[in-house]
C-alpha cells in the first residue's frame, strides 16, 4: 500500500480504497466497483496468485497505476472459500448505497470480515461443522468456547489444561482467537490442529465485559438458566467469541438462542492418540475418511445428521440410562423395515434448518432456503403422526419433543410463492395480495409490457413497415428498430438513438415516458419484495430457537434411523448396557475390516470375557499378520459404538460401561517434533498410565519394541505389574505383545490371562487362522513371516541357523551369505528382480493388518509363490 501517496494526485476512488485499507491491514480488501469486486496493490497480487485470474493495472492519477484483480460480484460464493482456505483474513466492502443516487463517489463500507472461523459452511453439502474458537488462561484454569456460525452451536467450558486440549483436538476448530500476550496458540495442542490465529488486545477479554456481552445476547438477567455460571474463565471466552462475531459480521447472531456447557464428567474420555490410532474419522494409511469408522457408519441422509454423528463418535457417554434412551431409538427404527424407510425417504428431502437460519442471520438468505425451511417444516407434523403410530415407545416419547413450528411455515406459505427463485435480484418471489402497492406497480410493469407489444403493432401499422420492432437494452433502454430498407418510411416524429451495420434504432417521446413508469415500477418492486423477505426474515429469527429444536430432532431421527440401517444390514446386536466392570463378546467382528474383505472372505469372528475381579489384564501372543492388532482395535472401536448408542458387530454383548479409553496401537512417530517412535510410544504409555482408573479399558500392542529388546522386555513387563497392582485402577487391559517371556505373568499376578492368536503349520508354512484362543503362543513365526514378505532365501536360511543357535544357547558363528558366481546364468534373476520392486515399493508402516495380508495374498499370486 502506498501510503506516503495518499494525497498526492490520487483519484478520489483510489483515496476511498486506501482509506478503508487502512482500517483493515490485516486483511484482504475485496473492494465493491459496479458488478465487480476488485482488488490493488498487494492485495491483488495474492489474490491473482491465490485464485489464479489475471493481474492488471489500474489508472490512479497523478500516483501512477497500481495492480489490480477482480472478479464478478456473482462469483464470491465461488472465490471466497478458496482464499479463506488460503489462511487470509478477507473484508469485503459493499456498495452501501444507489450509484444512481449518489452526489459524487459511491459510499462504501466494510460489511463482513470473514475469516476461517466465520466462513459459512452453508453451501458445501459436507456434514461437518467449523469452529471458531477462544482460549484464555487464568491461573490454573483455562477457559474454552466454541461457536459454529453456519449452525448456532455455541458451547462453553474450562478445567485444567489437559481437560481443555482434549475438547479442543476433539472439536478441532479452525480458528483460534487469544490474548496478545499469552502466547496459547504455542501450545502442543493448538499446534497440533494448526488453526488460524487471531490475536485480540488484553482488555477484550475482560471478564465482565464478556458476562455483559452475553447478558445482552441473551435477553437475561443472569446465565443460571445456561448452567455455567462456575465457569468463569469459559464465559470470558464465550464473551469474547461472540463480540468478536458481531463485530466482524454485522447481525451475524440472530440464531445463537443458546450456550451449552461441555463437561466431560459424563462422557467416554477419549485422548488424540486413541482418536488417531482407532482411526474413527481418519484413516492412517489413505489420510482421508475411507476404511474408517465414520464411513461404516455413515449412511445418513441429512448433513444435519452427519454432523450428529461426528459429534456423537467423538463424545460417547457414560452414563447408562442415557446410552439406553439411544438404543431404544435405534430398536425402534430396527425392528420396523418400512417405518424406517419411510422416514428416511422423508428426511433425504430435508433442508438444513441449522444452517438456512445462519445464513438468514447473516443476511445471505435466499427465497429458495426460506421455502426449503417452511417444507421441511411442513414435514414435522406428518413425522409426529407416523412416530406416534410406530408401536415404539421411545419414538413415541421423542415425538412429543418437537416444537409446534406450523404457524411458521404458514407465514412463509402466505408471503413466497411455492417455487421461487435461487436469487434475490430476480425479484418475483413474494405472492399477489401480500402489499398493496407491490400489487399495483406489479399491474403496471405487466400492463407496460403488454402496451409495448400493442405499441408495436400499431407502428407497424401506421408506418406500414411490417419489420419495425421495439427491443431493449440496459444502455439506451426501449428502442424501435427500422432495417435500412424502410428507411425512407421513418416519420419524421421519430428521434434516431443508434446506426447498426443493417439497421436504425429511433425512441419517441411517448416511448420513453412509458419506460420511465415501467422501469421505476420494476425498481419499486424489487425494493419492495426485499423490504418484505428482511421482514420475514427477521420474524423467523425470533422464532429460531423452535426451529433449532426441531433441527436436532431431525438430526437425531436421521443418525438413529441410520444406525439402524446399517445394523440390519451389517447384522449388528443391540448390546446390554451394565455398570459391572465387565465385557462379555461373543461373536464380535471388527466393524471397518469386515467391509474391507474381498467377496467372498469371511471375518474371523471372536470372543472376549473382561472382568477387572477375574480376568483384568489378558496377554495376547502370536506371529506378526496374524491379527492381535486388528483384534485390540476391534474391541477399542466396539466399545466407542455402544456407548455412541449404536448396535455392535457381534452376536451377543455385554458392555460395562468404561469411563475412559486408551488405546496404544501400532508404529509411528513425530520427526518434525524431534520425537522417535520409541518416545512417541513412552508418551502414550505415560499418558495411560498417568490417567487410567478402575473404570478405564487399555489397549496397549507391542510396547517397547522401539528399543533394545531386554529394554523393551522390562517396560512391558513392569507397566503389566503396575496395571494389575494398582488398588485404585484395576483398569481392563488386553496387552498384545511379541514377549513370550510376559507370559510367564500369569503364574504371579492372579489377574493376568494368556491368549494367543491360532496358526495352523502346514509342512513349511503356516496358516493364520485369525481366532483368539486361550493360552500363550508356543512359538514365533517372524521368520516365516519374512519369507512371505520375499527376503532372499539365502537370508532366510542363515536368520533360521543363528535362531537355531539362539535357542540352543550357542555363540554365533560367522557365516557370509554365499554369492552367487557373476557367470552363472540365474534363471530366476528376472523374476527375483520384479519380486524385489513389488516389495520395494510397498509400504508396511502405512498398512493395516488386513491391507498387508491382502497385498501378500496379491504377491504371492502376481509371482507364482
Amino acid at each position: 500500500m502506498r501510503k506516503k501517496d495518499k494525497n498526492n494526485g490520487m483519484t478520489p476512488l483510489m483515496k476511498q480504497y486506501y482509506d478503508v485499507k487502512d482500517q483493515h491491514r490485516d486483511s484482504l480488501v475485496l473492494f465493491r466497483m459496479g458488478d465487480f469486486f476488485e482488488t490493488f496493490d498487494d492485495d491483488a497480487k495474492d489474490v491473482s496468485s491465490i485464485l489464479g485470474i489475471t493481474l492488471t493495472k489500474r489508472a490512479n492519477g497523478a500516483a501512477a497505476q497500481v495492480p489490480l484483480a477482480g472478479f464478478p460480484h456473482h462469483a464470491l460464493d465461488t472465490y471466497l472459500p478458496k482464499l479463506v482456505e488460503a489462511g487470509r483474513r478477507i473484508a469485503i466492502c459493499e456498495q452501501v448505497e444507489d450509484p444512481k443516487l449518489a452526489k459524487g463517489i459511491v459510499k462504501r463500507e466494510v460489511v463482513e470480515v470473514v475469516t476461517p472461523g466465520t466462513a459459512s459452511q452453508s453451501d458445501d453439502g459436507q456434514p461437518r461443522n467449523n469452529f471458531l474458537s477462544a482460549v484464555t488462561l487464568s491461573g490454573d484454569t483455562t477457559g474454552l468456547s466454541l461457536l459454529d456460525l453456519s449452525t448456532g452451536e455455541f458451547f462453553v467450558a474450562e478445567g485444567d489444561r489437559e481437560t481443555v486440549r482434549n475438547l479442543f483436538l476433539t472439536f478441532s476448530p479452525s480458528e483460534i482467537i487469544v490474548p496478545e500476550k499469552q502466547a496459547v496458540q504455542r501450545e502442543e495442542w493448538v499446534r497440533k490442529v494448526d488453526p488460524f490465529v487471531t490475536e485480540m488486545d488484553e482488555w477484550t477479554f475482560d471478564h465482565k465485559l464478556s458476562h455483559e456481552a452475553l447478558l445482552d445476547h441473551f435477553g437475561v438477567t443472569s446465565m443460571k438458566g445456561f448452567g455455567c455460571t462456575d465457569m468463569e474463565a469459559g464465559i470470558t471466552a464465550a464473551g469474547v467469541i461472540l463480540r468478536y462475531v458481531t463485530h466482524n459480521i454485522k447481525s451475524a447472531a440472530a440464531h445463537i438462542t443458546r450456550l451449552v456447557p461441555l463437561r466431560p464428567q459424563g462422557e467416554l474420555g477419549l485422548d488424540s492418540f486413541t482418536v488417531r490410532n482407532l482411526e474413527l474419522f481418519r484413516s492412517l494409511s489413505t489420510q482421508g475418511t475411507h476404511g474408517t469408522l465414520l464411513s461404516v457408519l455413515d449412511e445418513t441422509v441429512t448433513p444435519g445428521g452427519g454432523r450428529m454423528l461426528r459429534s456423537r463418535l467423538a463424545r460417547p457417554l457414560t452414563d447408562k440410562k442415557s446410552i439406553e434412551g439411544r438404543l431404544d431409538i435405534v430398536d425402534g427404527f430396527f425392528k420396523h423395515r418400512s417405518f424406517r424407510a419411510d422416514v428416511r425417504r422423508r428426511l433425504s428431502r430435508a433442508g438444513d434448518l441449522e444452517r438456512i437460519l445462519g445464513k438468514l442471520s447473516r443476511g445471505a438468505g435466499t427465497p429458495r432456503d426460506m421455502s426449503g425451511l417452511k417444507e421441511t417444516l411442513i414435514m414435522i407434523p406428518e413425522l409426529t403422526v407416523a412416530m406416534e403410530q410406530s408401536q415404539s415407545g421411545a419414538l413415541a416419547e421423542l415425538s412429543e419433543r418437537f416444537a409446534d413450528t406450523e404457524s411458521i411455515a404458514e407465514r412463509i406459505g402466505e408471503i413466497l410463492i411455492d417455487s421461487p427463485p435461487a436469487v434475490l435480484a430476480k425479484g418475483d418471489f413474494i405472492r399477489d395480495g401480500v402489499d398493496n402497492e407491490l400489487d399495483d406497480l406489479r399491474k403496471i410493469a405487466r400492463g407496460g409490457k403488454a402496451w409495448i407489444a400493442s405499441m408495436q403493432a400499431s407502428e407497424r401499422e401506421k408506418t406500414g413497415i411490417h419489420s419495425l420492432k421495439v427491443g431493449y437494452n440496459k444502455v439506451f433502454g426501449y428502442y424501435l428498430e427500422v432495417t435500412k430498407t424502410h428507411q425512407s418510411k421513418v416519420p419524421e416524429t421519430y428521434i434516431r438513438k443508434q446506426t447498426l451495420v443493417n439497421a436504425e434504432r429511433f425512441i419517441t417521446p411517448e416511448l420513453k415516458e412509458y419506460e420511465e413508469k415501467i422501469l421505476t415500477a420494476e425498481e419499486q418492486i424489487l425494493e419492495i419484495e426485499q423490504r418484505l423477505f428482511d421482514e420475514l426474515s427477521i420474524w423467523i429469527l425470533g422464532r429460531a430457537a423452535h426451529i433449532q429444536r426441531n433441527a436436532e430432532l431431525l438430526n437425531e431421527l436421521d443418525l438413529t434411523s441410520t444406525l439402524a440401517e446399517v445394523a440390519k444390514l451389517k447384522n449388528y446386536v443391540r448390546p446390554e448396557i451394565s455398570e459391572e466392570t465387565v465385557i462379555e463378546l461373543t461373536d464380535s467382528r471388527h466393524p471397518v475390516v469386515e467391509t474391507l474383505l474381498q467377496q467372498g472372505e469371511k471375518f474371523v469372528a471372536n470372543d472376549l470375557s473382561l472382568s477387572s475381579e477375574k480376568d483384568q489384564i489378558h496377554l495376547v501372543t502370536g506371529p506378526n499378520m496374524a491379527g492381535k492388532s486388528t483384534y485390540l482395535r476391534q474391541v477399542g472401536l466396539i466399545m466407542i459404538m455402544a456407548q455412541m448408542g449404536s448396535f455392535l458387530p457381534a452376536r451377543k454383548a455385554t458392555i460395562g460401561l468404561v469411563d475412559k479409553l486408551f488405546t496404544r496401537v501400532g508404529a509411528s512417530d513425530n520427526l518434525a517434533g524431534g520425537e522417535s517412535t520409541f518416545m512417541v510410544e513412552m508418551t502414550e504409555a505415560a499418558n495411560i498410565l498417568n490417567n487410567a482408573t478402575g473404570r478405564s479399558l487399555v489397549l496397549f500392542d507391542e510396547i517397547g519394541r522401539g528399543t533394545a529388546t531386554f529394554d523393551g522386555l522390562s517396560l512391558a513387563w513392569a507397566i503389566t505389574e503396575y496395571l494389575h497392582n494398582r488398588e485404585d485402577a484395576q483398569a481392563r487391559t488386553i496387552f498384545a505383545t511379541h514377549y513370550h517371556e510376559l507370559t510367564e505373568l500369569s503364574d504371579q499376578l492372579e489377574r493376568v490371562v494368556n491368549f494367543n492368536v491360532a496358526v495352523k503349520e502346514a509342512g513349511e508354512k503356516i496358516v493364520f487362522l485369525r481366532k483368539i484362543q486361550a493360552g500363550p503362543c508356543d512359538k514365533s513365526y517372524g521368520i516365516y513371516v519374512a519369507q512371505m514378505a520375499g527376503i532372499p532365501p539365502s537370508v532366510i536360511l542363515r536368520a533360521s541357523t543363528i535362531l537355531d543357535q539362539l535357542v540352543r544357547h550357542e555363540p554365533l558363528t560367522e557365516q557370509p551369505v554365499p554369492q552367487q558366481p557373476s557367470d552363472q546364468i540365474d534363471l530366476f534373476a528376472e523374476s527375483e528382480a520384479r519380486l524385489r520392486k513389488d516389495v520395494s515399493e510397498m509400504e508396511p508402516n502405512q498398512m493395516t493388518p488386513m491391507e498387508a495380508l491382502e497385498k501378500l495374498a496379491q504377491l504371492k499370486k502376481d509371482h507364482d509363490l
